[in-house]
């Protein structure tokens, strides 16, 4: 069985940077574009990835490109984060999805392309679970 960007979060780094550099199954792609209530499309757009990417790898491979499996991690990362502090995908997608007074009124998942953004987004994630931030 193909390895799932959850299934890299929970993995040693050794094992993580592994799976990453090996591509993750574009399968993948999709089905965290649907845990977030995103299109393929829109997901590959808000992670900086061309939508035109994610399909010619998904036709020529199956996998995703190191690059592209690592920012599909990051998101995985970030949203089995939020699942830990919202009720349900659609709380988490809706929190992505709206602005944050903390990240200055920016939508979180606008931030997602850079690891720069994400770390931001996970900081006032963590902000929230410990009651600092709103």
């Amino acid at each position: 069985m193909p390895t799932t960007a959850f299934q890299v979060i929970e993995m040693s780094t050794a094992q993580a940077v592994g799976a990453i550099r090996s591509g993750l199954p574009v399968g993948d792609f999709d089905r965290v574009a649907k845990i977030l209530s995103l299109t393929t499309d829109v997901l590959a757009t808000k992670l900086g990835i061309s939508p035109r990417t994610v399909r010619d790898q998904r036709k020529k491979v199956g996998r995703l490109s190191m690059e592209n499996s690592e920012k599909l991690v990051r998101i995985a990362r970030i949203q089995r984060l939020a699942r830990t502090l919202f009720t349900t995908d659609a709380a988490v997608s809706q929190w992505l999805s709206s602005p944050a007074p903390a990240l200055d009124g920016l939508l979180p998942l606008d931030l997602l392309d850079t690891d720069t953004g994400a770390r931001e987004v996970e900081a006032t994630l963590h902000g929230i679970a410990h009651g600092n931030v709103m």
